[in-house]
C-alpha cells in the first residue's frame, strides 16, 4: 500500500510536465499577442492576409493558439483544402466528356493531387516532431502539385487550384516563420 501511495507524487509531475508541454505548444505566453490580434499579426505577414485569417479563423482552436498552434492550424488547412480539391477533380475525371486532352489533364491533377496527400500527411507528422523544416518541404511538395495541375490550363480547376494555392503559400510563409 506505501508503495502506490509513493509514485502519487510521480504521477502528478509527469501528468503536469505534460500539461504544462501542451499549453506551451497551442497556448500563448503572458507577452505574446491573443485571439484575433494573434491572428491578424501572423497573417499580415503571409501573401494574402484576408483569406489566410479567414482560413484560420474558421478553426475556434486558432483563437487560443500560439504561432506554432496556428502554424499547424495552417498546415491542417491547407491539407484539407488539398483532398477537398482532389475530391472535385475526381468528380471532374469521372464526368468528363469527350474532351480527350481535358481528360487526360484532369487525370494528371488527379494523380499529382494524389501523391501529394501523404506528402502533405508526412509534413503533419514531421511538425509534431518539431521538424519544420521537413513539414515546409511537404507543403512546398504541394504547392509544385498545384502548379504542375494549373500548368495544365483546365479551366474548371482556375478557381479551386487558385484557392488551394494561395492556402498554401500563406501556410508556407507562416511556417517559414518558425525557422
Amino acid at each position: 500500500m506505501a508503495s502506490q501511495n509513493s509514485n502519487i507524487p510521480t504521477k502528478i509531475l509527469v501528468i503536469t510536465l505534460i500539461s504544462l508541454g501542451f499549453n506551451n505548444y497551442f497556448l500563448p505566453t503572458d507577452a505574446e499577442e491573443t485571439g484575433k490580434a494573434r491572428i491578424e499579426s501572423t497573417c499580415k505577414k503571409t501573401q494574402y492576409p484576408e483569406e489566410c485569417i479567414s482560413a484560420l479563423e474558421s478553426d475556434p482552436g486558432s483563437f487560443t493558439a500560439n504561432l506554432t498552434g496556428l502554424t499547424r492550424i495552417a498546415v491542417e488547412k491547407s491539407a484539407s483544402k488539398l483532398v477537398e480539391t482532389l475530391h472535385i477533380v475526381d468528380m471532374l475525371v469521372q464526368n468528363a466528356t469527350s474532351d480527350y486532352p481535358t481528360w487526360g489533364s484532369l487525370v494528371l491533377c488527379r494523380y499529382s493531387y494524389n501523391t501529394s496527400v501523404p506528402q502533405i500527411q508526412e509534413g503533419l507528422r514531421a511538425f509534431d516532431q518539431l521538424k519544420f523544416d521537413k513539414s515546409y518541404k511537404s507543403v512546398e511538395a504541394v504547392k509544385k502539385a498545384v502548379i504542375d495541375c494549373d500548368h495544365q490550363g483546365v479551366k474548371s480547376l482556375t478557381q479551386v487550384n487558385t484557392a488551394l494555392l494561395r492556402l498554401i503559400e500563406d501556410t508556407m510563409m507562416i511556417l517559414h516563420l518558425l525557422f
